[in-house]
């Protein structure tokens, strides 16, 4: 069943992608999926983004995507973010 995603775009990243005025990507998603396949399939280079976030939690860019779900993205000139991998590696982000 084909189910509407959204992703939210920030910063440099709102230049990128078919968006809506919002700074919005909607797009059709069948199945549960790698986040790293769906930013591929909407043409945003995974080595821009510092930060994904899913459903308000901060993942991993192999994380599982599934139908309905809302998806953030954050660039990497974000400096509030810039510690975000040293988070990732003491086990604070979502990994499923």
């Amino acid at each position: 069943m084909k189910s509407n995603i959204q992703i939210l775009l920030y910063g440099s990243l709102r230049n990128m992608g078919k968006k809506h005025d919002d700074f919005t990507i909607r797009t059709d998603l069948e199945s549960k999926s790698p986040l790293f396949d769906i930013l591929n399939q909407v043409k945003i280079p995974p080595d821009r983004v510092q930060l994904a976030m899913v459903n308000n939690k901060a993942v991993y860019m192999d994380s599982t995507v599934y139908p309905g779900d809302r998806i953030a993205l954050f660039p990497k000139e974000y400096p509030l973010f810039a510690d975000w991998k040293d988070y990732r590696s003491a086990g604070g982000a979502k990994k499923d």
